[in-house]
């Protein structure tokens, strides 16, 4: 732990004492300097992170308040940055130069829009908290680029299990957690292994293609439903329309490619593509060839937008990848997991129309496809199936005024699910009678939300929202929302919700599945106190969340009675409403956002407890009791950056029903979560350098992933004696220290 220390000390200096050569080339020949401010054209928002750079002169990058100092050198004065045209202009008084940036794509009529859409944070929504492209350029790893292993380190947010990419927030697990993409709402986003957990999984996402990720993390609209927790937004960014730019990047673990720009003379149509391709499974068992399961993936991503008239758009959406999880025969029983296979595809299609200054109408369908394989160590199928989601989903947005809007939604989801389960005889290896299912479901609903400022340090919102779900019945919901600022620089936010998540599809009709369950019901409640001065803010929240009716599958893991019998071990154990589950706890962000230095430090304590008829309470699956996360990117020099990332936590339970005895040997036991996973702790590095070219620029990389080289563990399936009630290979270290080195070119 001292080293580990020692080295979080270290990275956190380069955060906090490294000297600003921007601050010295700004000071040199006064006389002759230039103070540029830069705004967004259609909201007259600052822009920070804007490059700027007066003919060829070193570039300099704006502050939190959209300005930089820059030597005035006599010539053209460019500023660029994503999501804006370029633009080349030259002062027109001297020492003073206002530049106003186009968003790509910006329409001729502009309309407020509201929800999450917009890509802002709401009013009265606490503790939320959004990224930007620019963050995640910042915080993404070389080694795994996956931006859901970004947002992981975001204040709040629990994960101890390095191989997967989901999320864990305030104790609920992922399947509770909502994941949005340009406002389709699917669980089959992601890369892994289907109907098995504790493997691997990668978010089906490019991170050169998102403009911003949206967490909230408790009580808040619910615009899509069908969530018991929290809700994460990824919204793709439209195509610069100026000119054809490109982006490539390669190193000895992943290699990623993308390529926008408009379709024709004009930018009425604009396309954005990439591709990413993952072989970093060599490196980790050079590095350590105890890790068992590693995986791998290829996929890409592709969209096209369309300008129909002034206020009319089109664009549609193409997503497909693969992946393979690989136990490399580590496991030799006939029901042991070795490889699982998994291809994902989705296609979407949308449309927007403005009516008027108040209006924005828009349609938006989809569908979901994925098709998967499980095999056994002999090479035999354990799960072989398909899953479908198709999705139409109608919206209106309403704003008069700037202190009124209204949202609602008409939305429908149609789920297919079927499939075959084997199961082989331990001794002879051959298969018993095949189990096939196969079921599907429909999800309609629709919500209206408001909200009001009377005054303009107050802000009143709320909604309701109505689900119905075939062979489940109906759910009705609802929201409040207040924020009132007190002071210019401090405001109160509150609020309340009543959420409820249907059983999927597979729940209902997969190997474990079961008839006559109900939606799980959930309320939840969020305090939060926000101070704001210049590039720094602090957030300090308190949420309490009660969940009824939750599912739970006690049975498919063995346990020992209050009879000191053995009972479980059922793999095909059917879902049940079995759970009642309260967490609580507080949340504190420090965070600056400064062209030069950024960075957050975010501190949770939480507790998360169920109980059941068969267990009276125990430890959440996914209790995280206290997280420490510290970020920290400094532009070292115009064009050197580097970014830091510690993350240290008090770790989850092994689920399920184990004890150690004498001499730390694992067995079971009769109490349910009782053993937790050592302590985490985890330190990554980050530096980059950009080399103009004439036509570009080049990127070049080193990384190095759990720089202290922790020993961290995750829990895997164990192999369980049911006579002795010895538990063997509970789990297995995960990522050692991975150093990386790669470059891209961007033009």
């Amino acid at each position: 732990m001292h080293a580990f220390a020692r080295a979080a000390a270290f990275c956190l200096s380069i955060g906090w004492v490294t000297l600003d050569p921007l601050e010295s080339a700004s000071a040199q020949a006064v006389a002759t300097r230039l103070q540029v401010t830069v705004t967004d054209l259609t909201t007259g928002a600052p822009l920070p992170r804007t490059l700027i750079q007066c003919g060829d002169e070193r570039a300099v990058l704006t502050d939190a308040i959209g300005q930089a100092v820059v030597r005035d050198c006599g010539q053209p004065v460019a500023a660029r940055l994503d999501g804006y045209q370029t633009t080349v202009t030259r002062p027109t008084r001297p020492g003073v130069l206002a530049i106003q940036l186009t968003p790509v794509g910006r329409a001729e009529d502009t309309v407020t829009v509201v929800g999450p859409a917009s890509g802002e944070l709401e009013a009265g929504v606490p503790a939320q908290v959004t990224v930007s492209r620019q963050d995640l350029a910042m915080l993404r790893s070389v080694t795994f680029d996956d931006p859901l292993r970004t947002l992981q380190a975001l204040p709040g947010v629990g994960t101890s299990d390095e191989l997967r990419a989901e999320l864990s927030v305030r104790g609920s697990p992922f399947r509770q957690v909502g994941l949005v993409l340009d406002e389709v709402k699917s669980r089959l986003l992601v890369h892994t292994v289907r109907g098995v957990e504790q493997t691997g999984s990668v978010a089906l996402l490019n991170a050169d293609l998102i403009a911003a990720a949206t967490l909230t993390p408790g009580a808040g609209p619910q615009r899509f439903g069908n969530t018991l927790g929290a809700e994460l937004s990824i919204r793709t960014r439209p195509a610069r329309g100026d000119a054809l730019h490109g982006r490539a990047m390669a190193s000895a673990i992943a290699a990623t490619a993308s390529l926008e720009g408009k379709i024709g003379p004009t930018d009425r149509v604009t396309m954005l593509g990439g591709v990413r391709r993952s072989y970093a499974s060599w490196i980790v068992r050079k590095v350590d060839p105890d890790v068992s399961g590693t995986f791998e993936f290829l996929d890409a991503q592709a969209k096209l937008d369309a300008r129909l008239t002034g206020r009319q758009r089109l664009s549609a959406g193409l997503l497909a990848g693969s992946s393979i999880y690989d136990e490399r025969s580590r496991r030799v029983g006939a029901n042991a997991l070795d490889t699982g296979r998994n291809r994902t595809t989705m296609a979407t299609v949308a449309w927007q129309a403005q009516a008027g200054s108040q209006w924005i109408i828009r349609q938006r369908a989809a569908v979901v496809s994925s098709h998967y394989r499980n095999a056994n160590p002999d090479e035999r199928p354990l799960d072989t199936g398909i899953e479908r989601e198709w999705l139409s989903r109608s919206i209106a947005e309403w704003a008069p005024r700037a202190s009124l809007s209204l949202d609602g939604a008409i939305h429908a989801q149609h789920f297919v699910s079927r499939g075959t389960s084997t199961l082989y005889d331990p001794a002879t290896r051959e298969p018993q009678p095949l189990l096939r299912h196969q079921g599907k479901q429909t999800l309609t609903g629709a919500h209206l939300h408001s909200r009001w400022s009377p005054h303009r340090a107050v802000t009143l919102g709320g909604g309701a929202r109505v689900d119905q779900v075939s062979g489940v019945g109906g759910f009705v919901g609802g929201w409040l929302q207040a924020q009132v600022a007190l002071t210019p620089a401090l405001a109160i936010t509150g609020a309340v919700s009543r959420n409820g998540q249907a059983p999927d599809v597979l729940q209902r009709f997969g190997p474990a599945g079961a008839t006559g369950l109900r939606f799980e019901r959930a309320v939840l409640a969020d305090l939060g106190v926000g101070w704001r001065h210049g590039a720094w803010s602090v957030a300090a929240n308190g949420y309490v969340r009660r969940e009824a009716d939750g599912l739970d599958t006690p049975d498919r893991q063995f346990r020992v009675t209050a009879a000191q019998t053995v009972s479980g071990g059922n793999p095909r154990a059917p879902w049940g409403n079995a759970l009642t589950t309260r967490a609580r706890g507080v949340e504190l962000v420090v965070r600056r956002q400064h062209a030069r230095w950024s960075g957050w430090v975010g501190y949770s304590h939480g507790r998360t407890s169920s109980a059941s008829a068969l267990d009276p309470e125990f430890a959440g699956a996914f209790d995280q009791r206290h997280l420490l996360t510290i970020t920290s990117s400094v532009q070292i020099a115009s064009r050197w950056d580097a970014s830091t990332t510690v993350r240290l936590a008090t770790n989850w339970p092994y689920e399920g029903w184990f004890e150690t005895r004498g001499t730390a040997a694992v067995f079971l036991s009769t109490d349910r979560n009782a053993l937790r996973l050592p302590d985490y702790r985890r330190l990554d590095l980050r530096v980059r350098r950009r080399v103009a070219l004439p036509r570009g620029q080049l990127l070049l990389f080193a990384e190095v992933i759990n720089a202290s080289n922790a020993r961290n563990l995750r829990q895997v399936s164990a192999s369980i004696n049911v006579r002795t009630l010895v538990v063997g290979r509970l789990s297995e270290r995960q990522l050692p220290i991975i150093p990386a080195l790669g470059l891209a070119y961007e033009f």
